[in-house]
């Protein structure tokens, strides 16, 4: 009884220092501003994959439960993207293209804060980088649909079969953990490698795992259209966006705690 007394005093104080230990890193807040920042790029990034690819067809991916909850705010924004090309001038265009790059730019401010230290301003030079990286994600994006669509053409029917839907999923979770890895290696403002930063990425998406299923049981139960009337979908959105946010950021200061080797600056 007294050992099992001790494992449960222990277990308490690590679970209370591991919380002091994120707050002191303001891992709420951080996901909070990268949230805003994320959907102030979100309809430009839109905005662009719909004048380079046309109508990209992102209902497909409403299969993952993941996304299933925010599809109709996605639907719409990719609508209005689409009407918004149709008329686009110079000036459209060329704010288009900035407002896409205040994620990856504020992303890796963000890892500033988290990672701790002084750091070089290199506005331009990351600003420039985001902008690379906002070209890269276009293409990323496209060639995941383009993949999605011929998957599905090629399963055919198969598709409802139990092992295609287990393969989907498993390829959707690899999928996850490539993004949150990559993400994770440019919020870092040190040079680092994919091991450093891959214990940190799985955490994430099984953070992400865990609050979709959550999030699946809170939206079966709760009804937020009788409380938020006909802005409940966009209130669901952003809290969507604000509980993945936080898996992220916590994965990220997961990876500043338990990182045994010395980091050296980012030139």
């Amino acid at each position: 009884m007294d050992t099992l007394k001790g494992a449960l005093k222990g277990a308490a104080r690590y679970a209370v220092k591991t919380y002091r230990y994120y707050s002191g890193k303001r891992f709420t807040t951080v996901a909070g501003t990268l949230v805003y920042f994320f959907l102030m790029s979100l309809a430009p990034f839109l905005f662009w994959l719909t004048m380079f690819f046309g109508e990209v067809d992102i209902a497909k991916f409403a299969r993952y439960p993941v996304f299933d909850a925010v599809m109709p705010i996605l639907t719409d924004l990719q609508q209005s993207a689409g009407g918004a090309v149709g008329g686009a001038g110079a000036i459209l265009i060329v704010t288009t293209l900035y407002s896409s790059t205040n994620f990856f730019y504020h992303l890796r401010r963000s890892g500033e804060i988290i990672y701790g230290g002084t750091f070089k301003k290199g506005g331009i030079r990351l600003r420039l980088a985001s902008l690379g990286l906002i070209g890269g994600t276009l293409a990323l994006t496209a060639c995941a649909v383009g993949a999605a669509v011929a998957a599905e053409m090629f399963i055919g029917s198969a598709a409802d079969r139990p092992f295609v839907r287990a393969a989907a999923m498993l390829a959707a979770l690899v999928a996850a953990a490539f993004v949150a890895a990559f993400l994770n290696m440019f919020v870092c403002p040190y040079k680092t490698t994919l091991s450093a930063v891959l214990p940190g990425s799985l955490f994430t998406v099984l953070l992400w795992v865990a609050c979709a299923a959550g999030f699946a049981v809170y939206l079966r139960f709760a009804d937020p259209v009788r409380l938020y009337g006909k802005i409940a979908s966009v209130i669901v959105f952003l809290l969507w966006c604000y509980l993945m946010m936080n898996c992220f950021v916590i994965g990220v200061i997961y990876n500043v705690r338990h990182n045994v080797t010395p980091p050296r600056l980012r030139q």
